[in-house]
């Protein structure tokens, strides 16, 4: 078994998800292999950063929880198409309501 794991800056642009995407598509085949992706670059101590602010009260977790969004969204329309785009504008939205969630619950 092969296990692939890919985050942090190799999933950081549209560019670099290609190319993860290359290589698991080439080790296709070889055997069992388990795909692991995290995080895009920066994300991680983004978000504990935004924790950080919304359990110390400041409302400043609220820009930091947008410029995720955003870094998100922007790698999303350059991988795909706009009827991909709008399918998973749902989604996001849903993923992206759930941790405006839990930073408010770390205010309380």
């Amino acid at each position: 078994m092969k296990v692939l794991k890919f985050g942090g800056s190799s999933v950081a642009t549209a560019e670099n998800i290609n190319k993860v995407a290359e290589i698991v598509k080439n080790s296709y085949g070889a055997g069992t292999t388990v795909i692991v992706v995290s995080a895009l670059g920066g994300i991680t101590d983004a978000l504990l950063q935004s924790a950080t602010l919304s359990a110390t009260g400041d409302d400043g977790y609220k820009d930091g929880l947008q410029q995720i969004e955003r870094s998100h969204i922007n790698v999303v329309k350059q991988l795909l198409p706009v009827t991909g785009c709008r399918r998973m504008d749902q989604e996001r939205r849903q993923i992206f309501a759930g941790r405006r969630w839990l930073l408010r619950l770390l205010r309380t």
